[in-house]
């Protein structure tokens, strides 16, 4: 990547976010989307536009060139690329996250970045959607402590769907079926293999429950996903 001050780059990145939105790209866009005064986002411009990063022309749209789109598309790679780390891996808040993310892109070694898109892509492939060790990771977040993770148990009753159980009844959860953002939502809730539930009622489409002496409120379609015994 060509070098760049940190500013420069986050300049760059802004332009091509601004851009992706539709309509053109003006200095005055441009300094409200960064928080910086017109006089300062023009001396930026002007000084890209001297780099051959981008075209500008007084009181005009400022349009990246080829080399400023590819070097920008590769900021908004490595942005998004750790903000999905941060959010879905780390459970960081989003507000903190995208923060974060803003601050670390600038210095991440090339070494860290690539074993970074390996680790994701090892996690994204994984043949069950989400590995469970992640879930327990999750859960040990909002819980403070670990949960049991058994690899299978045998299975010598029905198994009944979460929603199915009535007022008063209890069930162990041995298999969730949800995609793995759901089941990191639901590790974080305390609903993870491994742990019990008992149930107190329902109330239309949603299922009120107790974990680890918890009340917490399930959605229908949440519910049915969840498998207990």
């Amino acid at each position: 990547m060509t070098e760049l001050t940190p500013r420069a780059q986050d300049y760059l990145r802004f332009i091509y976010k601004l851009a992706a939105k539709g309509g053109k790209v003006r200095l005055v866009t441009l300094s409200e989307a960064l928080g910086v005064r017109m006089p300062t986002a023009l001396q930026m411009v002007r000084s890209l536009a001297n780099q051959g990063l981008v075209k500008y022309e007084r009181h005009g749209e400022i349009e990246l060139t080829q080399e400023g789109r590819r070097i920008a598309e590769e900021l908004q790679k490595r942005h998004d690329l750790l903000l999905k780390f941060l959010t879905k891996y780390l459970g960081v808040d989003e507000e903190v996250a995208e923060r974060d993310s803003c601050g670390m892109e600038h210095h991440l070694s090339e070494e860290t970045y690539r074993r970074l898109v390996k680790f994701i892509e090892f996690m994204e492939s994984c043949p069950h959607g989400l590995p469970r060790w992640l879930e327990g990771f999750h859960f040990y977040l909002k819980w403070g402590k670990r949960p049991v993770m058994r690899s299978e148990e045998a299975v010598i009753v029905p198994l009944r769907k979460l929603w199915e159980l009535e007022p008063g009844e209890a069930g162990k959860i041995v298999m969730i079926h949800a995609d793995p953002d759901t089941r990191l939502r639901l590790a974080e809730k305390g609903l993870i293999v491994g742990n019990s539930v008992v149930v107190q009622g329902k109330e239309g489409e949603r299922i009120q429950v107790s974990v680890m002496g918890r009340p917490l409120k399930v959605g229908k379609e949440e519910a049915m996903s969840i498998a207990v015994i």
